[in-house]
């Protein structure tokens, strides 16, 4: 988010209610929950470490904690992935795998990292 405006600004001026209706399309309660993601992902069957990466992306996304993806975060997750600079998204996959939230790389993240 740099001098020239925020990047959900951008999106905000763009196409707002095209997002929103994708989102209402997705999740019409206006809350996504782990499980609806993953429905909306179409992920059936998925081993069991794949299914802990879809969980902590969910994670990263649900901001305040409340078990549920609201519209503006999921505006902000669109936001980060399809205009966030590069830092930005850095330091989302940074959280994404620090599994723990000690703020580190310990050797087991790395290695879930690399497979």
């Amino acid at each position: 988010m740099g001098n020239h405006g925020s990047n959900l600004d951008d999106i905000l001026a763009e196409d707002m209610h095209h997002w929103y209706n994708k989102f209402m399309r997705e999740s019409p309660s206006g809350l996504i929950t782990l499980f609806e993601l993953k429905a909306i992902l179409n992920l059936k069957g998925i081993t069991e470490n794949a299914n802990s990466y879809v969980e902590q992306v969910f994670f990263t996304f649900d901001m305040d904690g409340d078990g549920y993806i609201d519209f503006v975060e999921y505006i902000a997750a669109v936001s980060l992935l399809l205009k966030g600079e590069i830092n930005q998204k850095l330091k989302w996959y940074f959280k994404l795998f620090d599994q723990d939230g000690n703020g580190k790389m310990d050797k087991d993240e790395l290695e879930t990292i690399f497979t």
